[in-house]
């Protein structure tokens, strides 16, 4: 019986853990560079320029990545938007989390970075990033050195929504670090529930049988 429990337990700790990742190359290794190096693209697997210029893929150029050896700079000429159109579920909560560090001492919100989570036209060349969920503002490296982890709860208000990730502040080709993006569905209470209801059902029957 000890052995059934224990596994019935270990059951409910990977369905509350195991969630997957909904984002699509969210620690931007899928189009790999080499050595020490930085190059821009108007679009990587999972993300296209939504504004500005481009997205600057880095591989341990200025800082050592948070996840893999690559991550995203969103001021490459000057400030840009980064947005990925995602499938969902309408009326479904959803944990974002992603990890960002400043990259210069500079004022002027050098290293501003702006989220946004928008519903989605499906077009990606009209569309332009509006409802902004956080502002990552006036951020310098020798207050943030490493990198920091940011934790956002959100709802699908529609099935096609666009997450995008955007520069702001002083426009000048140098700006925040962005990296290790993850979305994940949220368990439902009643789901959990029920998983709690029959492991006590279980408990039961069992401590029936052993009282014959």
């Amino acid at each position: 019986m000890k052995s059934i429990i224990s596994g019935m337990f270990l059951a409910l700790s990977v369905a509350g853990s195991a969630q997957a990742n909904l984002i699509l190359n969210g620690d931007f290794e899928d189009t790999q560079l080499s050595g020490n190096s930085w190059t821009v693209f108007d679009s990587i697997p999972g993300w296209q320029t939504t504004m500005g210029h481009s997205i600057e893929v880095q591989r341990n150029t200025i800082v050592s990545a948070q996840s893999g050896d690559q991550y995203v700079e969103l001021d490459s000429y000057a400030n840009s938007a980064m947005t990925q159109s995602l499938n969902l579920k309408a009326g479904t909560r959803y944990e974002l989390s992603f990890y960002y560090m400043p990259r210069t001492d500079n004022d002027n919100n050098d290293n501003g970075i702006g989220v946004y989570w928008d519903v989605f036209n499906g077009d990606f060349a009209s569309f332009d990033p509006m409802n902004e969920i956080i502002s990552i503002d006036n951020m310098q490296r020798r207050d943030m050195a490493n990198w920091t982890e940011y934790t956002l709860m959100l709802e699908a208000p529609s099935e096609l929504m666009a997450l995008s990730f955007a520069g702001l502040g002083n426009s000048n080709s140098v700006g925040g670090f962005i990296d290790n993006v993850s979305l994940q569905a949220v368990p439902e209470p009643a789901a959990l529930a029920a998983f709690g209801m029959g492991l006590a059902g279980f408990l039961g029957v069992r401590q029936f049988k052993r009282s014959k």
